[in-house]
């Protein structure tokens, strides 16, 4: 699947305006809507933000649809959240449940994903994270915004835990303001061109007595249950869309092995020599 997005330089401004703000402080503006997915133009919409995204971050290559469809994208558990102002919409992100194709960060922490099913815990990813290079001041609000519709609506579909997977470099932001935990060591992402990630996850069930501002920031605003409605895509939407699944999506399955470990301080050294490069704050897929 993909990652969130956001450059290296984007994530470190929003995590100093995010970081010791109270949940009242991050209440979204009332002009945007949050909402899930459920027709064929928010669909189109979000895959484009998402592919525009990728091309910013040079994650991936352009492709003649000019969106960012993966299998997971057409499964029916699996839901694609917006942010919309004005019409238009302005932030994306999508929750994977866990169903036929299993999560996309297995493909690196399969391990850490079976232990999870093993202790019954029911459980998703967050991915594909994309926004419309939103200025900082007005991103952080929305970003808290679409998380939380996220947050409520994972525990309303009954999930226990959310997981991601996230540059090293950006996990102190989600333990500090969302309550994330590490769950999986460094490794190498070969979907998102062999950036390095960390796997963390977000207990929604210990949440409140495990990380107070974490729940504060995601459950202290509720959602109405009418905004958790979900339309599983049509037949002939699933036929449109899956005809133009991008053709450079691939999940290569990667165990823990001291040689895919030993590149990442090569690859840490190399993105902090090229400061300009973009880089996934949640590595897509």
């Amino acid at each position: 699947m993909c990652p969130w997005f956001i450059c290296v330089s984007r994530l470190w401004r929003m995590s100093t305006a995010l970081l010791g703000k109270s949940p009242r402080d991050q209440r979204p503006s009332k002009s945007v809507d949050y909402r899930i997915a459920s027709a064929r133009a928010e669909w189109e919409a979000a895959f484009k933000l998402i592919h525009s995204s990728y091309l910013r971050a040079g994650l991936s290559e352009p492709n003649a649809f000019g969106m960012r469809i993966t299998p997971y994208h057409l499964l029916d558990t699996t839901d694609v959240l917006i942010a919309i102002y004005e019409g238009e919409p302005i932030l994306t992100m999508t929750l994977v449940g866990d169903g036929d194709l299993g999560l996309p960060l297995e493909s690196i922490y399969s391990d850490e994903v079976a232990i999870r099913r093993a202790m019954g815990r029911a459980v998703a990813e967050v991915s594909c994270l994309a926004d419309r290079r939103l200025p900082v001041r007005e991103f952080c609000p929305v970003f808290v915004g679409l998380s939380r519709l996220c947050a409520q609506y994972a525990r309303f579909r009954g999930y226990d835990d959310l997981l991601i997977a996230v540059h090293p470099k950006h996990a102190r932001l989600y333990r500090r303001l969302f309550g994330f935990e590490p769950i999986g060591p460094l490794r190498v992402y070969p979907a998102v061109r062999n950036r390095p990630a960390v796997a963390l996850c977000l207990d929604l069930v210990r949440l409140p007595e495990a990380h107070p501002d974490g729940y504060r920031t995601l459950f202290g605003v509720p959602i109405p249950q009418k905004a958790m409605r979900r339309q599983t895509m049509p037949a002939q939407d699933i036929a449109f869309f899956g005809a133009m699944i991008d053709p450079t999506f691939h999940a290569v399955p990667l165990g823990p092995d001291d040689q895919d470990l030993a590149v990442v301080p090569m690859l840490l050294q190399s993105e902090r020599q090229e400061p300009a490069m973009a880089q996934a704050a949640v590595l897509p897929r």
